[in-house]
């Protein structure tokens, strides 16, 4: 039983090495480094199951109001660093017309579970199990934040690692303004 742990870690570890490079050769990729270089561009397609409850969570469905897009693992240490952030703006902005939606990728539904219940996360949570939505979006680590205007449009900044809270709120001001 010992042996086949850093077994299974180590096939997680390659299969997350492939997606990474998949994803970094994705043409989708372009969203990503379009929103780095200061442009505006239209938001992928976001249909995704709610993680605790039935029904899809769609981002064309939100035209009107700004939505934070924050893409996460339960494994993953940033994610663990930037959750009280998320919360507190989340909050914070919840009644001014901004949604916040958490894209739980690569993950195992329990310990997302798990998460979402230790980090007492209050926003939309998402499933992404086998992160088909990645390369669609240009994520190439977790966490990831990407704003989306009243427009369904990517505006900058666009956050490679764990957010903070003056990064999310900068991010939401801009969002709104455009």
């Amino acid at each position: 039983m010992r042996l086949l742990r850093p077994l299974a870690v180590a096939v997680v570890v390659a299969l997350l090495g492939l997606l990474v490079w998949d994803m970094a050769q994705s043409d989708g990729s372009k969203v990503a480094k379009k929103v780095d270089a200061g442009q505006v561009v239209a938001a992928p397609k976001l249909v995704l199951p709610y993680h605790e409850r039935d029904g899809v969570f769609d981002l064309a469905a939100q035209r009107g109001k700004v939505v934070v897009v924050n893409f996460w693992a339960s494994w993953c240490q940033g994610c663990k660093k930037e959750a009280a952030a998320l919360n507190a703006a989340a909050r914070h902005w919840r009644n001014k017309g901004v949604v916040f939606v958490g894209v739980d990728v690569n993950d195992f539904r329990r310990a997302a579970s798990r998460f979402v219940d230790r980090h007492d996360v209050g926003y939309t949570i998402v499933r992404d199990g086998p992160g088909s939505t990645l390369g669609k979006w240009g994520v190439t680590g977790l966490p990831e934040t990407f704003f989306v205007d009243r427009k369904g449009r990517v505006v900058p900044p666009h956050v490679l690692a764990a957010a903070t809270r003056a990064q999310l709120d900068e991010g939401i001001r801009r969002a709104r303004r455009s």
